[in-house]
């Protein structure tokens, strides 16, 4: 046996080698020393070991009869070496130190066959038990289960090699595995798997161990504790974190790694490569402005609505494309039915579908970009196939959208128009009395008459990202948001404009005795007053209810109660306006847009850009109204289910399907739904613990989490003063931070005069920010929520703000401005610092 001072992966192995360089890169590795073996440089050997292989495929020898032919004449050729150079490291021990006895293979720790677990690894070896502990290592190289894998991973046996590591042993207290990807297959999360004593215990299920989960570009994390399993500190978990970022960049970002403490330290005992992870394909999800709509966990009926609201809406624009092209659309139909996908409850994009269709359209390599920018995109690789079509259907498709781009503004009023009639049709035809099969029909009736002309939203949202974000080239930040505000009756601001006149005129002194009865009306009364009081203030509320009653916080998602479904909600909200004082609520919008510019382009571009923005808003209004209607059916379905003992509660019928519900009118079994909703309903409520991580990349397929015991680790706050994200209303204001982490659960007079902090809004949010002096999200961009209702309001808005949720607290004194996206922290109201 030799000791090698050279070192090189070829000649000693990855996992030596890979300690090697940690080592030298300065991570804190245990000292090691590596041996290698005269016996693997014989001919006869070689010669040996290839005969036996032989014998072994013939059909002489069983695998294990090979294992035990090939262990017995390598324990006779251990027994021929010289242990000098063993012998040699034993005197320099001086008994001060046991050892771990490591494997080192030439096929071990490689991209495609870790060999993880195959060899034999001795712990807490005394210097005197060392070639003991040797032979053991190395006949561990013939084991059946190792023989096994050589052949099934296409090794000979004459070209595995092994060396050995003597290592100090590290008695750590606390040990375990840094996975830097999952390795079920999620690339972009990684884990932790910790466990009291050395890692044998891990490895072996001998002790309680917690889970670390990881999500390094949300700087989220949780974990999952078992029994008595420890909890890793912050520095712990820092020091890990920073341990497993230098492994990555020196060898690559899908890395199994070892560690242990001791003493505080943390020490690298060995790292290779995750195998066995799929690669093709990569699917990526992300929450980028879905997330504003479908915030949190949404119910199995939402989502297949929705999923199939996507699906149609975009083949719909892709037959706008392509026309005739039979061919090409069936090609994208799994992309149709893929946009969107939900893991543990929650929705995203699938964004390389996104990618895959906006490629069909012209100038695409100009217009992702502006996409991206317009919708928050933040990670802006396209990773999407590129789709392969003609030269003559391509300029085809250039002649389409460029007509229907130009055409937009007047397919968007033509829209508004079509859909009033629509929802005056329902108006007449939807009763609850309509049986199951009549409500199955309307929403068919529905769905098909919205869906058949719905793809000309996305036109009308193309039209207004270009010409905001042409808009954006020729004038600063601060410009744009003066030059797009203070949109003419933009339907988002209508339901607080209509609500606020309601609020006013109860406010009237010719209203006292009606403002007494509304501030002392029980919430349990209050639908049947609405249905029955005959006061035109009461009138009023109806007819608000009727045009505006889908505006809710989180108004998309189908089991959230409206002000329709839920006419108490809205007695609330005016019980609780009329606490405030009068010169809180507002009928008017406080936008002004800004005058002319001498560019006659900046001029046309910002008339443009306003069209489009405004068509927009009218557009999400509308969804809005559709979805109402909905909601409406599916609550009327799942009565009449109800009535006839199908279900136990109306709101179950969430936890269906749309296949589900609709098999349901023909009259299918529903013994063991009942049984399945209440998992769904339980699994929702887990998912709902589990942070809400921005972008999923997954390796082969999508698979969703079972967590249990879930504990969130906030991010520790920090001594930042400032903080930087997207200016989007312009105004400087200072203020005591309320940081809503649900909304339904804020009130008004909690909000009144507060700078609002938040991950994201939807348009419900409006009646809340109508208080607010100014509004901070973490997500979002210059054409979201957040920006347009701010602006129209004139209050000072700021997106983008990266764990402003967890680092401003309630209560405490910020500046923001609007116009820089720059936000500071203050002493208290005083501090002019």
């Amino acid at each position: 046996m030799k000791k090698l001072t050279d070192l090189q992966r070829q000649s000693v192995g990855s996992k030596a080698y890979n300690l090697h360089l940690m080592k030298k890169q300065g991570l804190v590795v245990p000292a090691f020393s590596v041996f290698s073996f005269d016996l693997f440089d014989r001919s006869d050997t070689h010669t040996f070991l290839m005969e036996q292989q032989t014998a072994y495929h013939t059909g002489k020898y069983t695998l294990d009869e090979l294992s035990q032919r090939l262990q017995q004449e390598f324990k006779a050729k251990f027994l021929q070496e010289d242990f000098t150079a063993i012998h040699e490291f034993k005197k320099l021990a001086s008994g001060k130190h046991t050892y771990s006895v490591r494997s080192s293979a030439n096929v071990e720790d490689d991209v495609s066959a870790s060999f993880a677990g195959q060899f034999s690894t001795r712990l807490f070896v005394e210097a005197d038990d060392l070639v003991d502990a040797v032979e053991e290592t190395l006949l561990s190289l013939y084991q059946p289960a190792a023989l096994s894998y050589y052949f099934e991973n296409g090794f000979s046996l004459e070209t595995v090699q092994l060396h050995v590591i003597l290592q100090n042993m590290i008695a750590g207290t606390l040990s375990g595995v840094y996975f830097t990807a999952n390795p079920q297959g999620l690339l972009n999360e990684q884990l932790i798997v910790v466990g009291e004593g050395v890692g044998s215990g891990i490895v072996e299920d001998k002790v309680d161990t917690t889970m670390v989960t990881i999500h390094p570009d949300d700087q989220l994390s949780y974990f999952e504790t078992s029994g008595a399993s420890p909890i890793l500190t912050e520095k712990q978990q820092a020091d890990l974190e920073e341990m497993a970022k230098n492994v990555t960049e020196l060898f690559g970002l899908r890395m199994d790694i070892e560690f242990t403490f001791l003493n505080g330290q943390l020490y690298v005992l060995q790292a290779r490569p995750i195998t066995k992870m799929s690669t093709d394909p990569v699917i990526i999800l992300d929450n980028s402005n879905i997330v504003e709509s479908y915030p949190g966990t949404t119910t199995p009926l939402t989502f297949s609505f929705i999923q199939e609201a996507y699906g149609s809406i975009f083949r719909g624009l892709a037959k706008r494309m392509l026309k005739n092209d039979t061919q090409t659309l069936r090609s994208f139909e799994p992309t149709f039915q893929n946009m969107i996908a939900q893991v543990n409850s929650r929705v995203y994009y699938q964004i390389t579908n996104w990618y895959k269709l906006l490629q069909l359209l012209p100038f695409s390599k100009q217009i992702i970009p502006i996409w991206q920018d317009m919708l928050g995109v933040q990670t802006t690789d396209v990773s999407a196939t590129t789709v392969k079509i003609s030269r003559s259907t391509r300029l085809k498709i250039i002649g389409r959208i460029i007509k229907s781009f130009i055409q937009a503004p007047r397919s968007m009023k033509k829209l508004d128009s079509d859909f009033e009639m629509i929802s005056e049709k329902f108006d007449q035809i939807y009763t609850k009395e309509a049986s199951f099969e009549e409500l199955h029909q309307l929403f068919e009736q529905i769905k098909q008459q919205v869906l058949e002309q719905w793809d000309i939203t996305l036109i009308n949202d193309l039209y207004a990202f270009v010409y905001t974000g042409v808009l954006k080239k020729f004038c600063s930040p601060e410009e744009v948001q003066a030059e797009i505000a203070g949109i003419e009756q933009i339907e988002s601001m209508k339901p607080v404009i209509e609500l606020n006149k309601i609020i006013y005129t109860i406010q009237e002194d010719g209203n006292s005795d009606y403002r007494k009865k509304i501030e002392t009306l029980s919430l349990e009364l209050a639908a049947d007053f609405i249905d029955t009081d005959v006061h035109p203030i009461t009138q009023d509320i109806r007819l608000f209810i009727h045009q505006f009653g889908d505006r809710a916080p989180e108004e998309l998602k189908l089991e959230t109660a409206t002000f329709r479904s839920q006419p108490s909600s809205l007695i609330q909200l005016i019980q609780q306006q009329l606490e405030l004082p009068p010169s809180a609520v507002h009928t008017n919008t406080k936008a002004n847009s800004v005058s002319k510019s001498r560019n006659p382009l900046v001029n046309w571009l910002k008339k443009q850009a306003m069209t489009g923005i405004k068509y927009r808003e009218s557009s999400r209004l509308n969804r809005t109204r559709i979805y109402g209607m909905m909601r409406l059916l599916f609550v009327t379905m799942g009565e009449h289910l109800v009535k006839e003992k199908r279900l136990e509660k109306s709101e179950d019928v969430f936890y269906l399907t749309m296949t589900e519900l609709f098999e349901l009118a023909g009259h299918q079994d529903l013994s063991n739904m009942q049984m399945e909703i209440k998992k769904r309903q339980h699994k929702r409520s887990v998912d709902q613990q589990l942070p809400a991580f921005s972008r999923l990349i997954y390796a082969g397929s999508i698979f969703e989490k079972y967590p249990q015991n879930i504990n969130h680790q906030k991010i520790a706050s920090t001594d930042q003063q400032d903080f930087q994200g997207i200016g989007c209303s312009k105004g400087v204001v200072r203020g005591q931070v309320l940081v809503v982490e649900d909304i339904q659960a804020v009130n008004f007079q909690q909000s009144h005069d507060k700078i609002i902090v938040t991950k994201m809004t939807d348009p419900g949010w409006v009646y809340l920010l109508t208080q607010s002096k100014g509004i901070i999200a973490e997500k979002g961009s210059l054409l979201s929520h957040t920006a347009i209702i701010s602006r129209e309001l004139g209050i000072p808005s700021v997106v983008n703000v990266k764990q402003a949720t967890q680092q401003l607290k309630t209560g405490e004194w910020i500046e923001i401005n609007g116009q820089t996206g720059l936000i500071k922290r203050l002493e208290d109201e005083n501090d002019y610092s």
